[in-house]
């Protein structure tokens, strides 16, 4: 199968495309997305300096990665460092991150007041437009606020107000997408029915290289999750128990012939139900931290957080969640995945 692959990084000035960067000759940008930061993806890389002045301050990055022609966007990238080399060419070490960058960036400067019955998505769109951003794909929700809330202090940042209300309902993180809007949506469970990607190493369009890294940790995992939410606005506390009872899995009680609980106090929740969902979820998460997979692709795009992909590799037939991956933009560069399996047999 015959690729051909290039790369275009646009300077980006009030959503309009306004120049051009040009990596420095034998340089390769890199861009990442890691599900366990605040700021999910960055891009790094050295550069020649531009032909046109740029606000790096309000300026930012769209790299492209064209395959046979057709132009992919990779993200919405702010500098947040970038250093003039003392070279020949005058290039420059870019730095930038997400936009979650400017979300965490923003503090309080009041406390932040949030009356009861506030839907959750409503509120979490709200402080995203006191933080400047306007581009949003939300999932709706019926989940309001249980009571008025006023938990944060004056310089919380934003980033960290939003992440504990879609917590609360079992949404996951903030993330921006490949065309720079903020993504605020459920938690994906890995299942059949829900798969964004098919690597899949008879398909030549998959592109997967030889090879696939397995680590496994299953010690110290709970099968049983206690769940307390009480504060002082509460009547009484509510508690909500999930217990990993599939006999499949190696770590069910069945399994391991005994329970390991952990007990996780919840400060605020909209409801039993909600409570319910965020216990369930635990043990969701238990199940697909104990095995990681590394593969090594060429490039793709189409790749955004916590995406849910089904792997195909001899064997191997399984679906992961994705939680970091990595891209070399070079001609001959690849794309390396972290994938987190649910753990049911290990046979």
């Amino acid at each position: 199968m015959t690729r051909e692959i290039d790369f275009r990084y646009r300077i980006v000035r009030n959503g309009a495309d306004y120049g051009t960067l040009d990596p420095a000759p034998g340089a390769s940008p890199t861009i990442s997305m890691n599900d366990a930061d605040s700021v999910k993806t960055c891009l790094s890389g050295t550069f020649l300096q531009p032909k046109k002045p740029v606000d790096w301050l309000t300026d930012e990055i769209r790299p492209e990665l064209i395959i046979n022609g057709t132009p992919h966007r990779l993200g919405l990238y702010l500098p947040v460092s970038v250093q003039e080399n003392d070279d020949i060419s005058k290039t420059l070490a870019i730095t930038a991150d997400d936009r979650c960058w400017v979300v965490r960036d923003c503090k309080t400067e009041d406390r932040v007041f949030l009356p009861a019955r506030t839907n959750y998505v409503a509120a979490v769109i709200s402080l995203l437009a006191a933080t400047g951003i306007a581009l949003i794909s939300a999932t709706d929700t019926t989940e309001v606020l249980a009571e008025d809330r006023e938990d944060w202090e004056i310089g919380t940042s934003y980033l960290q107000i939003i992440n504990e209300l879609l917590d609360e309902i079992s949404y996951a993180p903030l993330w921006f997408d490949q065309d720079g809007a903020a993504v605020i949506e459920p938690i994906a469970t890995p299942t059949a029915i829900n798969i964004d990607h098919y690597l899949n190493a008879e398909d030549p369009r998959c592109l997967i290289l030889p090879g696939i890294q397995t680590q496994t940790d299953l010690l110290f995992k709970a099968n049983v999750f206690l769940c307390v939410c009480s504060n002082a606005d509460k009547s009484a506390p509510m508690r909500a128990v999930a217990e990993n009872t599939n006999p499949q899995s190696p770590l069910s009680i069945a399994r391991r012939g005994r329970r390991i609980t952990k007990l996780i106090q919840v400060n605020n929740i909209p409801s039993q139900e909600a409570l319910q969902t965020y216990a369930n979820r635990q043990v969701t998460e238990s199940l697909l931290s104990g095995e990681v997979f590394s593969v090594h692709t060429r490039l793709l795009p189409g790749f955004g957080v916590g995406d849910v992909t089904a792997i195909r590799y001899g064997e191997l037939m399984t679906i992961c969640k994705e939680t970091a991956w990595t891209m070399d933009l070079s001609i001959d560069g690849q794309m390396t995945h972290t994938l987190e399996r649910t753990v049911l047999t290990l046979e």
